[in-house]
């Protein structure tokens, strides 16, 4: 009768070994909540970004897939203009909760450039010229607010500016904004500026 009885009690044992081992520890427990959380922010965060880029960027922003991880954000896909790969990056850094941004994006009208030199002077002079007019529309805004210019970020693509930071007052960002648009050169101004 022992040799029935001691295959049993290592039968129970190994049993109760295993159904005590899929019983999650409340420390586990707490893990998997805020990997939950976790993931309920991310997917919020991604909604957020996709909503302000529809938002800023039209129908050109719908080539855009986000990702989001922990606040760091990433741009992948295709969009038809050089402005709007440039400009997407902007819009996303303007949305709370965002820390970082990894911008992905393919221009279309980039990728029929070839290694060809006349090409890539081309570029290079719109890029200077990009440079040029973010530093004029820094000037004008420094002029018309003063100090609280230091506060915004400016970034031109081919002649659309888009402006980016905080200021404090309702006042101020509409000096900022028509300082912008009244730069020679500029062809459209993009407001991602918060007011505290």
């Amino acid at each position: 009768m022992t040799s029935n009885v001691l295959p049993s009690l290592l039968l129970g044992a190994l049993l109760f070994s295993a159904c005590a081992s899929t019983v999650p520890t409340p420390r586990a427990q707490a893990g998997n909540e805020a990997i939950r959380e976790q993931d309920v922010a991310d997917a919020r965060l991604e909604k957020d970004v996709r909503l302000a880029l529809l938002d800023k960027l039209g129908e050109d922003g719908l080539g855009v897939t986000v990702d989001a991880a922990g606040g760091r954000v990433s741009l992948i896909g295709a969009v038809d203009k050089r402005t709007t790969q440039e400009l997407a990056e902007e819009v996303a850094r303007s949305v709370p909760g965002v820390q970082s941004v990894d911008n992905r994006l393919a221009s279309r009208e980039g990728s029929s450039q070839s290694t060809l030199p006349g090409r890539a002077v081309g570029y290079a002079e719109r890029e200077i010229g990009d440079a040029v007019l973010e530093m004029r529309v820094g000037r004008n805004l420094l002029g018309e607010i003063g100090r609280y210019a230091l506060d915004l970020e400016v970034e031109a693509t081919d002649g659309v500016v888009s402006l980016r930071g905080t200021l404090p007052d309702r006042e101020r960002k509409s000096l900022a904004l028509r300082a912008a648009r009244d730069t020679s050169g500029v062809k459209e101004v993009v407001d991602l500026v918060k007011v505290q």
